[in-house]
């Protein structure tokens, strides 16, 4: 863990293969078709779906599942895992604890231009937590890498410990939720494409069960899925416990 340590340090992120088991990784993405297939009786606010208008079917699509962790321990297994827990003790340089989990699902049926991608941003921009004490592992349930929802970092970004200005946009198609039959979209947040050199960024192709840890304020982007096969993500963030 050392040389990742040293790599998360100088550059923002680092990779750890193989962190999850396969067991736990097949059990949690089986559940998850299960879900999306079958929506369970969860909090309502759990679940944040696609515009109803843009989808195929009569029920709510989802493209994003929060807190799963705490509605069924084979989502809870993975946010707390022993081997997750212990490198982002070692990445955060003291005790730590678990801040929030997300479930992201990128249907293979999306063919719009923006094709579920996520645009250049920085976490702490959402989520406020001080320089060098966040740290967020993003887990594919799926193989992932170019047009197949695979991360792009840009090394050094978290440098200076600076949030960069973000502008608004509006995912295509929008996620939100319905309320009393109206669908209401969550406004996102995007890093300008103006002060973002592409050439920088490094591409992270990855195997179910592998870590990709960066810090709050690395940016990060995610590729479209074009693979028409749908793919997803477990994105778990921990923070520093005794600061």
């Amino acid at each position: 863990m050392n040389e990742q340590v040293s790599q998360y340090q100088a550059v923002g992120y680092c990779v750890v293969p193989g962190l999850i088991p396969a067991a736990a990784i097949t059990a949690a993405r089986e559940r998850l078709d299960e879900i999306i297939e079958t929506r369970p009786a969860w909090e309502p606010g759990r679940f944040q779906d696609l515009d109803p208008r843009r989808c195929p079917g009569d029920g709510p699509v989802a493209g994003g599942i929060q807190r799963p962790a705490l509605e069924e321990s084979v989502f809870a297994e993975i946010a707390e895992h022993e081997r997750l827990a212990e490198a982002m003790v070692a990445l955060l340089g003291g005790a730590a604890e678990l801040f929030t989990d997300q479930l992201g699902v990128k249907h293979g049926w999306n063919d719009t231009a923006q094709g579920g991608r996520s645009y250049f941003h920085q976490d702490s921009w959402y989520w406020k937590i001080a320089p060098e004490l966040g740290c967020n592992c993003w887990i594919p349930l799926h193989d992932v890498g170019v047009d197949a929802i695979a991360l792009a970092v840009m090394p050094g970004s978290q440098q200076g410990w600076q949030l960069t200005e973000h502008e608004s946009y509006y995912d295509d198609p929008s996620m939100g939720r319905v309320v009393e039959g109206e669908f209401t979209p969550f406004r996102r947040h995007r890093i300008p494409d103006t002060v973002i050199d592409s050439s920088q960024e490094h591409l992270v192709q990855m195997q179910p069960g592998d870590g990709l840890f960066f810090s709050n304020y690395t940016w990060h982007r995610s590729e479209p899925n074009r693979s028409s096969q749908t793919k997803a993500f477990y994105a778990i963030a921990w923070k520093r416990s005794d600061v």
